[in-house]
């Protein structure tokens, strides 16, 4: 039977899964010993895929977009987004303020070489 897997993600889960995905890269990827500007990117990249706003009641700062990890399968197949390769993934980011649907995604070693 054919279906879509989805797994709702926390703040600390995005932000590392985005950290992990920069700093693992790809099969052409060279070592580097300077974690600062992974730090970097991966919580600006964050900051750019996510919604916050301000809870009226508590006063704080809230996430309010919703992240989907997707994947579809039939029986053991996996049609999308590929391979099981931890460096293969697909989310989904909803923002219900504006109704708009990021996808952010990586098919590992399929390049454009």
């Amino acid at each position: 039977s054919s279906g879509i897997n989805a797994e709702y993600g926390e703040r600390q889960e995005l932000l590392f899964l985005l950290f992990k995905h920069l700093v693992l890269g790809g099969p052409v990827c060279q070592y580097d010993d300077k974690i600062d500007r992974y730090l970097e990117i991966a919580k600006g990249l964050y900051k750019e895929l996510i919604t916050v706003q301000k809870n009226s009641e508590t006063k704080k700062i809230e996430l309010i977009s919703k992240v989907l990890k997707v994947s579809a399968w039939d029986g053991d197949i996996c049609w999308f987004p590929g391979d099981e390769h931890h460096q293969t993934f697909c989310y989904l980011i909803l923002n219900p303020v504006n109704r708009i649907v990021t996808v952010f995604s990586h098919d590992y070693g399929k390049g454009c070489w």
